[in-house]
């Protein structure tokens, strides 16, 4: 009788720690999940910052004109490169080396492929796309961006709001999702808005 009792108080017990053990791994995976997630929103938003950043531009750039490689007005360019949003796609450029013209690794984006946020790294050949980050650690299933616009003074300035979602590899009901709204720091003249602001 003693035993019966001992076994079903120990049995209760080993039930009890494999819940809180499964628990607590849970929890690391959702900490582990958020964090990948996180470390890879902030590199994106670092980037995006910059978006149509040139050294020159208080030499190139007024509300009626914007000459820059950056932000180019002719009507030859479509300014694909220099700064564009396609839903789970965005493309820029920023004068990374401040000597005012593109440089071949100047055009920089993110875009979902795979199940992974992938980032340009090239003008050339295609783009040069790189896994940023891995579906063995986080699978991305979702990334959106969306550009909000605002005209002051001859100038627009622009903020993007972006959205990513994923989950644990394997496990797709661990599922994480982080918004965050970017202030780009370089404005524009209303000159190009129609080209980098509808």
């Amino acid at each position: 009788m003693g035993l019966a009792i001992g076994l079903t108080v120990l049995a209760a017990g080993t039930l009890m720690l494999a819940q809180l053990m499964q628990g607590h791994r849970r929890n690391l995976q959702t900490s582990h999940l958020q964090q990948d997630l996180r470390v890879a929103m902030d590199w994106m938003a670092r980037e995006l910052r910059h978006a149509q950043y040139s050294a020159k531009a208080w030499q190139t750039r007024s509300p009626t004109r914007c000459i820059d490689p950056f932000c180019d007005d002719s009507k030859d360019s479509d300014g694909y490169e220099d700064f564009s949003i396609l839903k789970d796609w965005i493309d820029f450029s920023f004068d990374r080396n401040h000597n005012g013209e593109k440089d071949d690794n100047e055009c920089t984006g993110f875009r979902l492929a795979d199940n992974a946020v992938m980032v340009k790294r090239s003008c050339k050949d295609g783009g040069q796309w790189q896994p940023m980050t891995s579906p063995q650690n986080i699978v991305i299933t979702d990334m959106h961006w969306e550009l909000l616009c605002t005209l002051t003074q001859g100038w627009f300035h622009r903020s993007v709001r972006l959205s990513v979602s994923g989950h644990w590899p394997g496990n797709a009901s661990q599922k994480i999702s982080l918004e965050q709204t970017i202030e780009l720091r370089n404005d524009l003249p209303a000159v190009v808005q129609e080209k980098f602001c509808t």
